[in-house]
């Protein structure tokens, strides 16, 4: 299976795993928000929002044009923090994400 399909099954899930535990947003942030150059937009956005919008965005384009993927990602840690004060359990959609980190690195 190539790093391709891998990447755009987790990607897939993850956004499945976001929907499922209520942490899907229908409503698109402002594009000022959306144009925050802080790492996570940590700044102008929740993490749950910079996954869906900005991560889940991209790295499909990546995957759907067979760009080049980035080769060392720590998505998981951040994530890890972001989601402590999250009512909803989490665990699967950590799993999925430190997955994708692990998917990418050891194709680094």
């Amino acid at each position: 299976m190539t790093i391709y399909l891998q990447a755009q099954q987790l990607l897939t899930a993850i956004e499945a795993e976001l929907q499922n535990i209520a942490l899907w947003n229908n409503v698109k942030p402002s594009t000022d928000a959306l144009a925050s150059t802080a790492p996570f937009c940590i700044d102008t956005m929740p993490f749950t929002d910079w996954l869906q919008f900005i991560f889940l965005d991209k790295m499909t384009q990546l995957v759907v044009m067979q760009m080049p993927l980035p080769a060392n990602m720590a998505i998981h840690p951040m994530a890890e923090e972001a989601l402590k004060p999250v009512i909803a359990d989490t665990r699967e959609l950590l799993s999925l994400i430190l997955t994708f980190d692990q998917l990418l690195n050891k194709n680094s």
